[in-house]
């Protein structure tokens, strides 16, 4: 039994460490985004602001640049800041997204594991949510969630720091939650809406509901009690949870993940936020020595693009 353990472990590692390594994968660089209609215009694009200062390791010029094509496919206008989060600055954004950040500029993932944010930091995105802004926070496979614990932990997300196995959520079931965002035949008005894949027929056409999708790996958390989880870990979900991360081994811990999520979004004040534990899901990258591709363009993964674009509407509050 445990030389079968031992084997699902490889098989399992092998898996998360093609999302981790500098020198290995990239953003696709022939990633085209599906969308081809654009929701917002120059006169009424909501400002997305990237955040780059926290040594993020999903960056627009890097890992994320099919996240970035995928936005201004859809009309946002998206800004990358390398400047410490303040209030000054988020007054000028819709939604900010902070995806991956790390403590330092690092070569390893050994420990000791520090915030990447301030607490003034916090307090500033905290403060900016109440009154009316949009958060949009990736923490992936550990180390990542430690990073951001102070953020997470003032939102109420409790993650778990380790690694969890690819994941497919389904409508049918209930794996990925019927919401306006996975169903936007249920908008309140869709006149509202450009036409963007298949939208044109917004409230006759029942395929244009998001019923599949797909992540490559990631941690999961528990969300607060008045979030709502998109993405909702099955039965057979597990969490390696090592002591140092990828130094894993048949006495490694595995905890059931079930009821956990993996994607979840919350009203808090006037503002909202959306918390994801993959950042795959949203990307598009190849691993340099084999050509393979991971994330928008894998097998059942076909309707994360929407999905995304969905996210971002409910965000911007159009949806």
């Amino acid at each position: 039994m445990k030389s079968i353990f031992l084997i699902n472990v490889v098989c399992f590692l092998s898996i998360i460490l093609l999302a981790c390594t500098d020198n290995k994968q990239i953003a696709d660089p022939d990633f085209i985004p599906q969308n081809k209609h654009s929701r917002f215009s120059l006169n009424n694009a909501p400002v997305v602001l990237i955040d780059e200062k926290h040594h993020n390791f999903l960056t627009l010029s890097g890992r994320y640049k099919p996240f970035y094509d995928v936005l201004v496919s859809d009309g946002y206008n998206v800004q990358k800041s390398n400047a410490t989060i303040n209030e000054a600055q988020l007054n000028k954004a819709d939604i900010l997204v902070i995806a991956n950040a790390l403590d330092k500029n690092r070569h390893d993932w050994q420990p000791p594991y520090n915030n990447a944010l301030s607490a003034k930091e916090v307090a500033a995105i905290k403060q900016w949510v109440l009154h009316g802004g949009s958060l949009f926070l990736v923490a992936d496979h550990a180390p990542f969630p430690r990073f951001i614990k102070n953020l997470s932990d003032e939102f109420g997300f409790e993650f778990s720091n380790g690694h969890v196995a690819n994941a497919q959520f389904n409508l049918n079931n209930k794996t990925l939650t019927a919401h306006v965002i996975t169903k936007p035949n249920d908008i309140k008005n869709p006149a509202r809406f450009a036409p963007s894949l298949s939208w044109p027929v917004l409230r006759r056409n029942r395929s244009n509901y998001v019923d599949h999708v797909r992540t490559f790996g990631g941690s999961a958390f528990k969300p607060p009690a008045k979030a709502i989880s998109l993405l909702t870990l099955g039965d057979e979900a597990v969490s390696v949870i090592p002591t140092i991360p990828f130094k894993i081994n048949s006495q490694t811990p595995r905890v059931s993940m079930k009821g956990w999520s993996q994607g979840a979004i919350l009203k808090i004040g006037k503002g909202r936020v959306a918390v994801f534990s993959e950042g795959m899901m949203f990307s598009s990258q190849v691993e340099v020595k084999t050509g393979d591709k991971f994330g928008l363009t894998s097998p059942g993964a076909d309707q994360n693009e929407l999905f995304l674009l969905n996210v971002m509407a409910w965000l911007s509050k159009e949806i």
